[in-house]
């Protein structure tokens, strides 16, 4: 896997100082994720590869109560699927981290199987988000 992203400034971080925050922790999500902890160290809070509706509405406040509140954290990592905007509210103490959120999936513009009425919540947090 390859990965395009200005990293240069994540390198010269110490392991603790960066946090990866996965609610969909498998496929190609859990293949970056490993790949950056792999390079650049830190810490990872992650849920299981399951029903990603609810890891897109719920995963914020399972992680507001499951990160420590006592840390060192400079750069906070997360894919879209976590509602960061949500997460920040719930956690104030992680606005002062320096935010990377990878979209692998821009729900706005992602194909629905059947031709029912999409859901705008998950596209709506991914705009809160950014």
């Amino acid at each position: 896997m390859q990965v395009y992203c200005n990293i240069f400034a994540l390198e010269k971080m110490g392991s603790g100082d960066v946090i990866y925050i996965e609610p969909f922790y498998g496929g190609s999500h859990k293949q970056l994720v490993d790949l950056l902890r792999e390079q650049l160290g830190g810490i990872m809070y992650t849920l299981p590869a399951k029903k990603w509706h609810w890891r897109m509405r719920v995963s914020a406040l399972h992680f507001a109560l499951t990160i420590p509140r006592e840390h060192s954290y400079k750069t906070l990592f997360a894919s879209g699927v976590l509602n960061l905007c949500e997460l920040l509210s719930l956690r104030g103490d992680l606005n002062d981290t320096y935010k990377i959120i990878y979209f692998h999936e821009n729900q706005l513009v992602y194909p629905v199987r059947k031709q029912l009425e999409r859901d705008f919540q998950y596209g709506y947090n991914q705009i809160l988000s950014w």
